[in-house]
């Protein structure tokens, strides 16, 4: 096979989007494979927002520690390439090839028992990533779960440096269940005996669930706000800067990333790191701190591109935890404005909820359909934003709806919603193709 024929296998073949819910599969796909897993440590991220920006931070200052970082995330933004890093640096396509060519054996042997048992997408996709790790080497690994955690697939880490559990909202209902309560004994099933437990998670009645399940396991936690807290000194776009007050205090730490939230997110990256790096007999400054936070790159998220003369800003906000955030932070960063806003979301997610949040601060919308299969019905999404915003158009093809969300005076416009259609507007900037 080649790169695109092995994109167009994982795709087709595992069927993308299929969940299987379950650790039995990725088990016996470790267990074929040598449980690669086992062999490099590991810090283990869960969360309904957050997860890929702390991923990213803790990946930045731990590359500045002079380590060798695998970093796995998932979805990816515009190439598949973008769930398997080291200290940075994208996958090869060749190396992707090579990956699947070594595990496609072991699927072929549990495909032929039944359906049940064939590994899904993401489940053949972390294999890779684990093995991956494995061959290059690596330091240590930071692996963002896709969806919960107990039953995740990447939930075959036995002995993590750190669990961490960035937020608890309401997401994914139909698979996690309908209730926080719920949601975050799936998201606290990361948890592993004696492993440190580090949260952004500040309601008591979520914090007595984590905490519980990690005392079951004999696990110390860290909460935010309790045990490590962030003063905020300067908001300017991708110029950042705070005070951590934790185990030591470091003062004006610079962010590249953007929006109040990525303060909490630079916290509880800053106190996973300072535990990992004990648990790794490695010291962490001051100076090393200021040079990976000031590097991190996260796309996306509240990310600001310049092109065709304007200030493009993209958000994959697409649940109400994370719509707040955007909102919050448009707020901290352009005051009492009205915005223009390109808006586009999957039907299984909370759109209702989301729009009311986003009306109060648009004028302008335009509404498009996200290019995925799990979007059917954006005329209802129309529907509900001309319930709320009086100049609101739809156009159904998006890159013809950025174009048109161009035409104003307006120095600077706003993409949010799916991270499908933040991936496809940033192609459209950046160009760039998956399979190119």
């Amino acid at each position: 096979m080649n790169y695109k024929e092995s994109i167009e296998y994982l795709y087709n073949s595992r069927p993308y989007g299929k969940i299987k819910y379950g650790l039995f599969r990725i088990k016996e796909l470790m267990d074929r494979i040598g449980n690669p897993q086992d062999s490099y440590p590991v810090i283990h991220i869960t969360g309904t927002n957050g997860k890929g920006s702390v991923a990213a931070m803790i990946t930045s200052v731990l590359a500045q520690m002079g380590l060798k970082v695998g970093l796995n995330i998932s979805p990816h933004i515009i190439s598949f390439r973008e769930r398997f890093q080291i200290n940075g640096q994208l996958i090869s396509k060749s190396k992707v090839v090579s990956l699947l060519e070594y595990i496609m054996p072991y699927l072929n042997k549990m495909d032929k028992k039944e359906e049940d048992f064939a590994p899904s997408f993401f489940e053949v996709v972390t294999a890779m990533a684990f093995h991956y790790f494995r061959q290059e080497k690596v330091d240590v690994a930071v692996i963002e779960v896709g969806l919960g955690g107990k039953y995740d697939a990447s939930n075959v880490i036995k002995k993590p440096l750190v669990s961490v559990i960035t937020t608890v909202g309401l997401d994914h209902r139909k698979i996690l269940g309908n209730t926080e309560n719920e949601i975050s004994k799936e998201k606290a099933g990361i948890i592993k005996p004696g492993a440190p437990v580090v949260s952004g998670v500040t309601r008591p009645v979520i914090r007595r669930v984590i905490e519980k399940i990690a005392k079951e396991n004999g696990a110390d936690t860290y909460f935010f706000w309790r045990d490590f807290y962030v003063q905020p000194q300067k908001m300017s776009i991708g110029h950042n800067l705070f005070n951590y007050v934790g185990e030591n205090h470091h003062n004006n730490l610079p962010l590249s990333l953007n929006g109040a939230h990525q303060y909490q997110n630079a916290a509880i990256a800053i106190k996973t790191l300072e535990i990992a790096s004990k648990r790794l007999n490695m010291k962490l400054s001051s100076d090393i701190l200021k040079k990976g936070l000031s590097k991190v790159q996260w796309p996306g998220r509240f990310e600001l591109l310049k092109a065709f003369g304007k200030g493009i800003i993209l958000d994959g906000a697409h649940n109400p935890d994370g719509t707040r955030t955007f909102v919050e932070s448009v707020r901290n960063y352009f005051g009492n404005q009205k915005i223009r806003l390109l808006f586009g979301v999957l039907d299984d997610k909370d759109y209702m909820n989301n729009i009311r949040l986003l009306s109060p601060i648009s004028s302008e919308v335009i509404v498009t359909k996200v290019s995925s299969h799990r979007s059917t019905s954006p005329e209802k999404v129309f529907r509900e934003w001309k319930k709320y915003v009086d100049n609101v158009i739809y156009i159904e093809n998006p890159e013809i709806a950025f174009y048109e969300l161009l035409n104003t005076e307006k120095p600077v416009v706003f993409c949010v919603g799916s991270l499908y259609l933040v991936s496809e507007i940033r192609q459209a900037i950046l160009g760039g193709k998956e399979n190119a």
